[in-house]
């Protein structure tokens, strides 16, 4: 299984756990995580197109449905919300799950994939 988190707020320590007062590539960095699971997931498929659909659970504080059509490339931007959030992407086989944590979503919305071309 492998696994990326997704943080647009930050806190950085250093080797001790110390945290520190500056954060520099804290998200970046998690970004790269985050693009290696998904072209991990796009190699289990064999998936060489670059549009997916996503279907989404429990979005919000009305737990509403939805999807969205989107770029691989964009994904994690998409999922993104006007507020804290936090993105955990699964990677279990060849299936990719995606969790959205916010505060209209404290058990995460659910999303899940399905390539398009």
């Amino acid at each position: 299984m492998d696994t990326a988190t997704l943080e647009n707020t930050c806190i950085c320590s250093d080797e001790d756990g110390n945290y520190l007062e500056d954060c520099y590539g804290c998200f970046e960095d998690s970004l790269e995580w985050v693009k290696e699971v998904i072209n991990n997931w796009t190699e289990a498929i064999n998936f060489d197109g670059t549009e997916v659909r996503v279907d989404g659970r429990a979005i919000g504080w009305q737990r509403l449905s939805g999807y969205l059509e989107t770029t691989v490339d964009e994904l994690p931007r998409a999922l993104g919300i006007n507020g804290e959030y936090r993105l955990v992407f699964t990677l279990d086989g060849s299936d990719l799950s995606i969790k959205r944590y916010s505060h209209d979503e404290p058990t995460g919305a659910s999303f899940t994939l399905t390539p398009m071309n």
